[in-house]
């Protein structure tokens, strides 16, 4: 009677322990928990904590605001995608114990062995062809199990949408614009010569990066309506190149969904900063020819430079002009005027 006991105690044992890793009961598992990842994802979206603490986090600007929320729903889709890994990895494990792929069936050196014996070959077959088949109907089984639990997975859609947090970050009135902010918003911007300076009425400079100004300074600022106005005073230089200076008026605005952005620009003067230190390697020579008088400059250094004076026409007025001189070479200007002076030579 004893052993009649423990028989049937290691038949329920083996009975259940099949069952608790069943392909069914397996697909359902890894189902739910991809199931609990979405919705973990959907719970961390609901940013009733963001609003509550919106006051304390002390946003200065509407970009530190939509930031923080872009830091907050970047961090929950970071989880969501952690914990599907996860899932995904233990689903490829549970595949791999229902190999379906026939050659993984027999292997070569099997094969060529039992070939010698045609009746125990056929039995191998037949038995692995039989395996064959339970993994396929295993493999089905898990499949569907795992994605009808996904399908039927049940997620409550966030109590909040964006537009609750947008409006929210519109409450923020910026501070009037800054001189970092202005650093920033002049990338990329165009500062032109005016009429009648050093450099031709068409002559720009672009800002082509942040580092490009050396300093900035708010000289004057004015409400004008819902925009500010200020005068602006530039430092710029580009790599190794002379430096320049710049006085502008911005024009900024605070649009819908930003902050304090410059809508214009007027440019008021740009000039070269002189320092002196390459006066002496230009020459200066006044040429006549049939058609034409000309200044000629010779580079005596080898660096490019840039040189920038002043004309008395027969008018009696004074024209600036401008010369690029390469490193050892000349460089030319119309001359025709009573007297001329230099008022910079700088590298380019």
């Amino acid at each position: 009677m004893k052993r009649i006991t423990i028989i049937m105690m290691g038949v329920c044992i083996i009975a259940l322990s099949a069952a608790c890793s069943s392909p069914e009961k397996k697909g359902k598992e890894l189902g739910e928990q991809f199931c609990d990842c979405q919705k973990k994802y959907v719970e961390a979206q609901n940013y009733q904590e963001y609003l509550e603490k919106f006051d304390s986090y002390g946003f200065k600007t509407r970009t530190e605001a939509r930031q923080k929320w872009q830091d907050m729903k970047d961090n929950s889709k970071r989880q969501f995608e952690q914990c599907a890994q996860e899932v995904e990895k233990k689903v490829k494990e549970a595949r791999a114990k229902f190999p379906t792929n026939a050659d993984d069936l027999y292997d070569l050196a099997s094969y060529q062995k039992k070939m010698k014996n045609p009746k125990a070959f056929q039995k191998e077959i037949e038995k692995k062809t039989k395996e064959f088949a339970k993994n396929q109907e295993k493999l089905r089984t898990f499949e569907d199990a795992y994605r009808n639990t996904i399908n039927q997975c049940s997620v409550n859609q966030p109590i909040l949408d964006e537009q609750i947090i947008n409006e929210r970050i519109l409450t923020i009135k910026p501070q009037k614009p800054d001189e970092v902010r202005l650093k920033q918003n002049l990338v990329g911007r165009k500062i032109l010569e005016q009429s009648g300076g050093y450099f031709g009425n068409r002559w720009t400079w672009q800002i082509g990066a942040a580092n490009e100004i050396k300093n900035i300074k708010i000289e004057k600022e004015e409400k004008v309506g819902e925009d500010y106005e200020l005068d602006v005073h530039l430092i710029l230089q580009k790599e190794q190149g002379s430096q320049y200076e710049a006085d502008l008026t911005l024009i900024c605005v605070l649009g819908q969904e930003d902050d304090w952005k410059i809508d214009f620009i007027k440019t008021k003067d740009i000039r070269i900063v002189k320092t002196g230190r390459y006066d002496d390697c230009i020459t200066k020579e006044v040429k006549k020819s049939y058609w034409n008088n000309y200044l000629q400059f010779t580079n005596s250094c080898d660096v490019p430079l840039i040189i920038g004076g002043q004309i008395l026409g027969n008018d009696g007025e004074w024209r600036k002009f401008s010369s690029n001189v390469n490193a050892n070479g000349t460089g030319s200007t119309s001359y025709n005027g009573k007297q001329y002076k230099i008022d910079f030579i700088e590298r380019q």
